[in-house]
């Protein structure tokens, strides 16, 4: 870009020039002002090589979007897989304070030209395991915590009330900081054949009577179960009240 001065005493001409140099840098694309993304990039390379849900593959940084201008990071960057059924990392600065989606991809694949925002996709309370919780699990609410995270195309699908947790169990394995779906849990078998359960008769009728049982087929609570009493070997239908537990109605 080139600034026209007019003819003036050098004390004038030297301001027009520092002008003319603000103009010209303001000029320049945002990408150029806001420094390439290099060394980001390398870094989510990096941190995805030391992780288990990426090791073994060849990956690499979709290109990200030349309009997004980021502060320089004073302190160490963070880096995290929030979703883990999606190739997408989250970088995090903490001074200043600011948060970027990148998408990883295959070295054979092409990349995709859409990015992500600075801001990310839209945030959704779920629940999130705290640590590696295996299939058949029987789950309690003191095993997750509350965490906001992008979950698109899964809105109906996360559970968010702890209270739906109680008597239920894993049908698959559950990663830390994995969200907990509707899919994930089923109800809780609290009694599996050929275990001993504990019976009891005559609640709440004046008496009660208890005795050693084995069942003779799964059940979950609330539901009748054949039993076989262990000492005189009579069969049995009882209610199962908790984990290998019934009651005779």
């Amino acid at each position: 870009m080139q600034m026209l001065c007019p003819l003036i005493p050098d004390t004038y001409r030297a301001k027009c020039l520092r002008w003319g140099a603000v103009l010209a840098l303001t000029a320049l694309p945002l990408a150029t002002v806001a420094g390439p993304f290099e060394d980001l990039e390398q870094q989510v390379v990096q941190w995805a090589n030391t992780t288990p849900a990426f090791q073994g593959r060849n990956m690499r940084v979709a290109p990200l979007d030349n309009r997004i201008a980021l502060q320089d990071c004073q302190q160490k960057l963070q880096f995290d897989q929030p979703f883990p059924i999606q190739p997408s990392v989250r970088v995090r600065c903490s001074q200043p304070q600011w948060q970027l989606f990148v998408t990883l991809t295959n070295g054979t694949e092409s990349a995709s030209p859409n990015r992500q925002s600075p801001m990310g996709p839209a945030l959704h309370k779920v629940l999130v395991s705290k640590e590696m919780l295996k299939r058949g699990t029987l789950i309690t609410p003191a095993m997750f915590v509350e965490a906001e995270m992008p979950i698109p195309g899964m809105e109906n699908q996360v559970i968010v009330d702890s209270k739906l947790l109680m008597n239920m169990e894993l049908v698959r394995d559950l990663t830390p900081n994995s969200p907990l779906r509707t899919y994930d849990v089923k109800a809780a078998i609290m009694v599996k054949r050929g275990q001993e359960v504990q019976v009891s008769a005559g609640q709440g009728q004046g008496f009660l009577i208890t005795m050693r049982a084995e069942a003779l087929q799964d059940g979950g609570l609330g539901e009748q179960v054949r039993l076989k009493n262990s000492e005189s070997g009579r069969s049995l239908i009882a209610v199962i009240t908790g984990p290998n537990t019934a009651r005779i109605r």
